[in-house]
């Protein structure tokens, strides 16, 4: 999830408080008085438990950064945000067909602040995972590390050999799913769905209680998948997590 705050002298034209801009997967905020006085904390949070958190950008007006935040964080355990400037803003990113009303704001909006939820994972286990993940000759095609309180620490890189995989898959559920199993005496949890499986390990802190979560996705379709993911991912796991 990302969170874009945006500034400008013009109203959004939209209707009602928020409109998803084409197949960007990025939803836009309205800054119309009426919207930001009306603004229904039921509604957004509705709103949040249907997007996909790893990949969503929003798109606040400035006058609601506090308020919109407070409800992501309250929906999602966040507790602390940090700046993030890999997102830059293009009306081309978005994918808007024709130069309407919405295209013309756009062009003109001004961006004050990129945020993105604090990731606690080093530099040093991201490039790991990201170089797991991007060699063809193991099946994982996604790595994703959780704490205990279904927060996402981290996740892989799309690639080109891999396009495409984790929006696939609703993480979100899936962590839930992993959290409700509370298998503590297993060493890893397997959940199959018909289009790929997750393979999760617990991580244990030094008192033996679990911290972490690490899974590993695999969508390769072929006889024996399973045998063959296991074997990679067990043996990506020792070299991420040493004992």
């Amino acid at each position: 999830m990302k969170i874009l705050v945006y500034e400008t002298t013009e109203i959004v034209p939209i209707d009602g408080l928020y409109e998803w801009l084409g197949d960007s997967g990025s939803i836009i905020f309205s800054n119309a008085d009426q919207a930001i006085q009306n603004f229904d904390s039921k509604e957004v949070i509705r709103l949040l438990g249907s997007i996909n958190f790893d990949t969503v950008i929003f798109y606040i007006p400035l006058s609601i950064q506090n308020q919109f935040v407070k409800l992501v964080n309250q929906q999602f355990n966040i507790t602390e945000w940090q700046e993030d400037n890999t997102v830059n803003f293009s009306i081309h990113q978005i994918g808007l067909i024709g130069k309407d009303a919405l295209y013309k704001f756009l062009d003109t909006m001004k961006l004050i602040v990129g945020l993105s939820p604090k990731k606690e994972c080093t530099e040093k286990l991201i490039e790991a995972m990201n170089k797991i993940v991007s060699d063809v000759s193991n099946p994982i095609d996604a790595i994703f590390v959780s704490d205990m309180n279904k927060v996402m620490l981290c996740q892989t890189e799309e690639n080109q050999s891999k396009q495409g995989t984790l929006l696939k898959f609703n993480l979100k559920s899936i962590l839930k799913s992993l959290h409700l199993l509370k298998n503590d005496g297993l060493k890893r949890e397997i959940l199959e769905f018909d289009d790929g499986i997750v393979v999760s390990y617990p991580v244990k802190n030094a008192s033996n209680s679990h911290e972490a979560i690490v899974g590993f996705l695999t969508t390769v379709k072929e006889d024996g998948i399973l045998g063959r993911f296991l074997i990679f991912s067990n043996k990506y796991f020792d070299q991420l997590v040493p004992k």
